[in-house]
C-alpha cells in the first residue's frame, strides 16, 4: 500500500527527513545490512493519523551491522551524533533530521537477527523506496515490552499505546 500523499502533522520536517533516511537505507542495502523500519513511522503508517508527528526514522539492524555501518558512514562522510556500541545504537543527525539505528536484539518474540532475513515483515513504499517494516502485531509487541521495561519513558510509551488502542478500537494493556 502506498502512502505517498499522506504526511504527518510536521509535514515540512518530514519531507526533509525522508530523503535523509532513504540515503541511510541505501547505504545499508548496498552493503547487505538487512534492516526493518519501526517506531513512529510504523505507528503513523498503520494509523494514518495526520495529527501525529514523525520526528525521526527508527531502523533495526543486526548487531554486527552496527560496526560495519560505522565504517560505512565514515567512508561516506556522514557524521553521526552518537554511536554507542555498548547500547547497540547509532544516531545519525543532520540539523534537526535524525535516523536512529538499533540492534534488533533478543527481546522480542518475532523480531530478531534470524527473522531479519525472513519474509515476515510488511513490504511498504517509503515515499518511492521499497522497505520492510514491522507488522502491526509487532508494533504492539514492541510497545508492550517497552512499557514494562523502560521505567523512565513509561508515560511517553503509554501515550503511544493509548493512541494505538484508539485506532485499533481495543485495549492493549
Amino acid at each position: 500500500m502506498k502512502i505517498k500523499k499522506i504526511f504527518p502533522k510536521n509535514k515540512e520536517h518530514f519531507k526533509e527527513l525522508v530523503p535523509f533516511a532513504q540515503k541511510i537505507i541505501k547505504i545499508c542495502r548496498d552493503n547487505k545490512i538487512p534492516l526493518v523500519v519501526y517506531g513512529s513511522f510504523a505507528h503513523f503508517y498503520y494509523t494514518k493519523d495526520k495529527n501525529m508527528r514523525v520526528k525521526d526514522i527508527d531502523i533495526l539492524i543486526p548487531r554486527k551491522g552496527l560496526k560495519k555501518l560505522v565504517k560505512l558512514l565514515k567512508r561516506n562522510k556522514i557524521n553521526f551524533a552518537r554511536c554507542s556500541l555498548e547500547d547497540y545504537s547509532i544516531i545519525i543527525k543532520k540539523g534537526k533530521l535524525r535516523v536512529e539505528l538499533d540492534d534488533v536484539g533478543t527481546r522480542y518474540k518475532t523480531i530478531n537477527e534470524k527473522s531479519l532475513s525472513k519474509n515476515i515483515f510488511k513490504k511498504v513504499d517509503f515515499y518511492g523506496t521499497p522497505i520492510r517494516m514491522i507488522t502491526l502485531k509487532q508494533l504492539e509487541e514492541i510497545y508492550l515490552i517497552a512499557y514494562t521495561r523502560w521505567k523512565r519513558d513509561k508515560a511517553r510509551i503509554l501515550k503511544k499505546i493509548r493512541h494505538l488502542e484508539k485506532f485499533l478500537r481495543r485495549k492493549l494493556i
